[in-house]
């Protein structure tokens, strides 16, 4: 089998599995098995390609064309010019959660100490510390499976970041002057309404109780006792919650300072 023969078979199999960025993700899967750019499959169709390799790439299209997940096929999954591993244990980062590490980025006192509730992945924390290296940066996560994605980010990137194993804020100790945090707030009903590949991902990372808020409720009630006085909070939600987050968000003594056009929200400590 040719490169330009894998292509169109593999472009042909996810549409009728009704992909619609078959071609995309067939070209992506040959990168990653071969460890080529794009530009070197367009110019190589004819090349054929070694037995293994049709043997794997025949495998991943099958598993594609089943709806699992791209990023879980590649573990490869680019956020805020990273290339992170992802696999089926954590959230796949979300390209409007970049805005998230855009504001602490901006607004984190220097030489402070900042948190990431929830790390996932580490996307959040490994981001923030790329580019604010003079920030004490710590990360939760409350299972293991996550936390181990988490630290293999961050030596890739030679970054330190202290993570902890703790159901929000738990076994944190200590008050930092930010804090940022994507817990899960999709309603306990939304399930039916998620993509196929969504569905893959991991439940404890996706839902949030009736109204989707219950995670934020708890882990607002808590915060109070870990925000440093002036202390920053950068979260996100549906749009469509973001009314009821910042009612909650007033209630714990925070002021809002920042409010993109669709996911993210930031608060500021009124104390």
């Amino acid at each position: 089998m040719t490169v330009g023969e894998a292509q169109r078979h593999g472009q042909e199999k996810l549409q009728a599995a009704g992909i619609e960025s078959a071609r995309l993700d067939v070209n992506l899967l040959l990168e990653k098995l071969m460890e080529k750019p794009r530009s070197w499959l367009l110019a190589h169709e004819d090349d054929e390609l070694e037995e293994t390799v049709v043997a794997e790439f025949l495998r991943l299209t099958e598993q594609r064309a089943r709806r699992v997940p791209l990023v879980h096929l590649t573990h490869s999954r680019e956020f805020y010019g990273l290339d992170l591993y992802i696999d089926d244990g954590v959230l796949t980062p979300r390209v409007e959660t970049e805005k998230m590490v855009e504001y602490a980025v901006r607004h984190a006192p220097k030489h402070s100490r900042l948190i990431d509730i929830g790390t996932g992945s580490g996307a959040l924390a490994i981001a923030i510390k790329t580019h604010r290296p003079d920030l004490e940066t710590w990360a939760t996560d409350v299972t293991d499976e996550a936390l181990a994605v988490a630290k293999k980010n961050a030596k890739a990137y030679n970054v330190n970041v202290k993570f902890i194993r703790s159901n929000l804020f738990d076994r944190i100790e200590g008050r930092f002057e930010t804090v940022v945090t994507n817990l899960p707030y999709l309603r306990d009903d939304a399930r039916g309404e998620l993509m196929p590949e969504v569905k893959k991902e991991p439940a404890v990372a996706l839902f949030g109780g009736v109204d989707g808020l219950d995670l934020y409720r708890r882990f607002l009630q808590q915060l109070p006792a870990h925000l440093a006085p002036a202390g920053f909070l950068f979260t996100e939600c549906d749009p469509w919650q973001h009314e009821a987050l910042m009612k909650t968000a007033m209630q714990a003594g925070l002021r809002p300072i920042e409010k993109d056009d669709y996911f993210i929200l930031g608060f500021q400590n009124a104390d």
